[in-house]
């Protein structure tokens, strides 16, 4: 099983705890983020990680991008190439042909792989996309492209999915008229736990590709918020320290990479042009670090592990009016 995670605006900076949050706060997997090494004390499985650096801007100039980076990296397209600048927001009309064709969960369902987004939404949030078809994310999108359904409660309440937090203390707030005040739901989830139940429950489901996008660290870069920061690095690492001690490295593959930096430079708010990390553990490690220099290189390399032979053509779509 490939476990895949995406986690929004997180880049390579300096060891300067002044502007660096990674450099203040990480204790174990994001040191690297800080020029730190892992520890040799740290767990096995922390220290078999591999850590790439990675390019965000594909060949194009300016700050690197949310709906060109996340396109890129979940279809193996260079979106950037394509419409010959970064794009933030949300996929536009050729961006969106991108994803229809190449989603990489469509591409694995269709080769016979059983693939899926494990990000759960609340029926206020499905409800408003109904109303605004416009407003929605690419990892969103990668989902609708497979026609499979995206996640919900009760997907989230058997443990099938993930909610966007990870520890569902924003879901009370995005639940107000659809839950009920004592859901139980709402009780606020350990991310170390959390991390090693969604790999047993994916094991067990017998996925191929199983895709989580967390993408609070973006925003708390925006924000230039220190504090969000401490809290969301200390949780990521124990989620990802929970995922890392329940794969199987002779059986499973952890993926965990960006499209762009922020976070890593509180003292802008803005993106940054630093690479950013595309951090490999598992069976297929030595396979995909050879392959993965940029972003968009990533697809390719979940296609060459598993046997999938795709061409992948920008060209298709450089003519496409935007």
């Amino acid at each position: 099983m490939i476990f895949y995670m995406f986690i929004d605006g997180i880049g390579f900076g300096p060891d300067d705890p002044e502007t660096n949050p990674f450099s203040r706060y990480a204790k174990s997997f994001f040191l690297p983020l800080a020029g730190k090494s892992i520890p040799q004390n740290a767990t096995p499985f922390l220290k078999n990680t591999v850590f790439l650096k990675t390019d965000a801007s594909m060949g194009i100039k300016g700050l690197p991008q949310s709906a060109t980076g996340q396109t890129s990296l979940w279809t193996g397209i260079n979106a950037c190439k394509v419409l010959q600048r970064h794009l933030s927001g949300f996929p536009t009309f050729t961006l969106k042909k991108i994803i229809s064709k190449y989603s990489i969960i469509r591409i694995l369902e269709e080769h016979g792989f059983k693939a899926d987004l494990l990000n759960c939404y609340t029926p206020a949030f499905t409800e408003y996309v109904k109303k605004n078809p416009r407003h929605v994310s690419a990892s969103t999108l990668i989902q609708m492209a497979s026609d499979k359904p995206l996640k919900g409660m009760e997907d989230l309440r058997r443990g099938k999915g993930l909610y966007m937090d990870i520890t569902h203390e924003y879901l009370k707030e995005f639940s107000r008229g659809y839950l009920d005040e004592s859901d139980e739901l709402f009780q606020i989830r350990d991310p170390y736990l959390t991390g090693k139940s969604i790999v047993r429950n994916c094991k067990e489901d017998d996925y191929t590709l199983c895709i989580y996008e967390f993408f609070l660290t973006d925003k708390i870069g925006h924000k230039m918020n220190w504090e969000a920061a401490e809290k969301y690095i200390g949780e990521l690492e124990s989620f990802l320290a929970g995922i890392l001690e329940e794969l199987n490295p002779e059986e499973d593959q952890l993926i965990v990479t960006s499209d762009h930096g922020n976070l890593e430079n509180l003292s802008v708010d803005v993106h940054t042009l630093n690479q950013v990390p595309t951090v490999l553990y598992g069976k297929y490690t030595s396979k995909m670090e050879q392959k993965i220099r940029s972003i968009v290189d990533i697809p390719s390399a979940i296609y060459g592990v598993l046997g999938i032979d795709i061409e992948l053509k920008d060209e298709e779509f450089i003519k496409t009016e935007l």
